[in-house]
């Protein structure tokens, strides 16, 4: 397993965003109580997010976020996603 950070950038259509957000949010605590979401959270002006997530290849994950209804539904407008190894915090060791 290896821990990978995704970076997302939305729409600025705010109704794409808010049709989406229910599933999106089912979607992400789903992931959160199986241990594969570690961390996630949008950006102050919500523009985008941040997410860390737990998987055993960056292909498992974008197969995963394929299913999250913001990618599905168009809120996300780019992504990009990058392995990670901290070395400070919780989530070393992970």
């Amino acid at each position: 397993m290896a821990l990978f950070v995704v970076i997302w950038s939305y729409t600025t259509d705010t109704s794409v965003k808010e049709a989406a957000h229910a599933d999106h949010l089912v979607f992400v605590k789903d992931a959160a109580a199986k241990g594969v979401l570690q961390e996630a959270g949008a950006w102050a002006d919500g523009a985008g997010a941040l997410l860390v997530f737990k998987a055993d290849s960056e292909d498992d994950l974008q197969a995963l976020l394929a299913k999250d209804p913001y990618v599905t539904q168009g809120v996300v407008v780019d992504q990009s996603i990058y392995q990670w190894k901290p070395v400070i915090g919780p989530l070393v060791g992970i």
